[in-house]
């Protein structure tokens, strides 16, 4: 029988966690003003009543977290979920970002566990980056917007920190919200990354004749995920 050296178990085990903060919990929160959808994943927002609790912790979140919205604004349960996305099961963040149009606004959804399911994505963590975006076929009177959807994988074992930039655009009649760096739609892409280095400005794209950023809704979250990269999954080695 061959015995397997500590180092050949190291390459081998689980890259990507060990212990430590072991989910990443992808917050949810969708808004409606009766006009149109605001869609919010991060939680340091410059318009805190509409944060959400996305983190990384060493529990699963199992309530989706969000701000009371400011007036005028109601939360939108069927399209609020949280993800949480366990370090143990993969190695990458595949990161599906969906976005809808009705014809008169866009609708941007990144979960794929919201009570609206003809709307919900492919996100999941797995040991092998996924090429393709995986999208819902919208409800009735819905279709998919193309040029704003995509599939970002991120090695959440090659680096220190996941940097979530969040992009908000306005073009003066409904917000747009974009959470990739590598959408088709390339003047509205964010900085979206992993790193050695935390993030802490959030890089967003010039955007497209008639819109401009809008700058309470924008922002960047840094994740630390290195309590999860310094130990070795199958023997807890330091």
């Amino acid at each position: 029988m061959a015995v397997l050296s500590l180092s050949a178990l190291t390459l081998t085990a689980t890259p990507a966690m060990a212990s430590g903060d072991r989910y990443v919990n992808l917050h949810q929160c969708v808004y409606s003003n009766s006009s149109f959808l605001y869609t919010n994943v991060l939680s340091n927002t410059p318009n805190t009543p509409f944060n959400t609790g996305t983190n990384i912790s060493e529990t699963r979140d199992t309530a989706v977290q969000c701000g009371p919205a400011a007036a005028g604004w109601r939360l939108d349960p069927p399209n609020v979920a949280v993800q949480s996305l366990d370090r143990v099961r993969g190695r990458y963040l595949n990161l599906h970002q969906c976005v809808y149009s009705n014809g008169s606004f866009l609708y941007t959804n990144v979960l794929s566990n919201t009570p609206n399911t003809p709307f919900n994505t492919g996100t999941n963590i797995s040991y092998t980056p996924d090429s393709a975006v995986n999208c819902g076929p919208a409800a009735v009177g819905w279709r998919l917007d193309s040029a704003n959807v995509a599939v970002q994988s991120l090695d959440l074992a090659a680096h220190r920190y996941l940097n979530l930039h969040q992009c908000v655009y306005s073009n003066g009649s409904f917000l747009y919200t974009n959470v990739l760096s590598n959408t088709p739609n390339a003047p509205f892409n964010t900085g979206t990354n992993v790193s050695d280095t935390r993030d802490t400005v959030a890089r967003c794209g010039p955007a497209a004749a008639g819109w401009r950023l809008d700058p309470a809704n924008v922002a960047v979250l840094s994740l630390d995920l290195a309590p999860g990269m310094l130990r070795n999954f199958a023997g807890g080695v330091r």
